[in-house]
């Protein structure tokens, strides 16, 4: 995908702003300028090269939003989708809240709550054509999190370095009472010291099942193994 000249500059804007949020509140252990850009906006816009990206008006939820990303760099480059940023952290929210301000993103709005009742909210519940997560939870806990927002035939992308093996294995079961397919491990390397990472696409294959997600606390105390 093409990013523009306005939304580069906006996405250089973004790294000024978040290493200004990021210095009165702890957003993200990454404070370098480069590293910023490397490790958090450019690692969030390698989902702009996934075929399910390519549409417009797709409503998009990124949970566990933290510091805004993927959130804020893919809402920049995606103007004509509707992007929702979920977190239980209000201070958090409220740091992306100002940070939009000057990116001037009408198309992003934030919820706060955790996921095992947000889940169970018809409002948001198989209501999403994509779920994004980076740095979340492992697999058999994020699909817990994440599969019940998605819609059927809809997809949940996570973040993950290489060495995930161990993740996917654990997580067949969770794949399975949450009807989460596999399609696609899309594999891209960073510049420098980054070196190679992968995106994981799961696409969800019907509606959620009503026990899922379990009450708050019991996904990640009592994974599905």
């Amino acid at each position: 995908m093409t990013i523009t000249d306005d939304q580069q500059d906006r996405l250089r804007e973004l790294q000024k702003v978040f290493l200004e949020e990021n210095s009165k509140l702890n957003l993200s252990a990454i404070r370098d300028p480069d590293a910023v850009w490397i490790g958090n906006i450019s690692d969030s816009l390698v989902a702009l090269d996934l075929e399910i990206f390519q549409e417009d008006g797709l409503k998009i939820l990124d949970i566990g939003t933290g510091g805004g990303f993927p959130l804020l760099p893919l809402a920049i480059c995606k103007p004509h989708c509707k992007f929702i940023g979920m977190d239980s952290t209000q201070k958090k929210l409220d740091a992306i809240g100002r940070m939009t301000i000057p990116l001037h993103l009408n198309n992003v709005r934030l919820v706060t709550g955790r996921f095992e009742e947000k889940g169970q909210d018809q409002q948001h519940r198989d209501m999403y054509d994509i779920v994004t997560a980076r740095a979340v939870a492992p697999l058999n806990v994020l699909l817990e999190y994440g599969a019940p927002f998605v819609k059927p035939g809809g997809h949940l992308i996570a973040w993950k370095s290489m060495k995930v093996d161990t993740e996917l294995e654990e997580s067949l079961l969770a794949r399975a009472n949450l009807s989460c397919h596999l399609t696609q491990q899309y594999a891209y390397e960073l510049p420098g010291d980054w070196g190679k990472r992968q995106l994981l696409i799961f696409e969800k294959l019907a509606n959620t099942n009503a026990k899922y997600p379990r009450e708050i606390g019991i996904p990640k105390k009592n994974p599905l193994i």
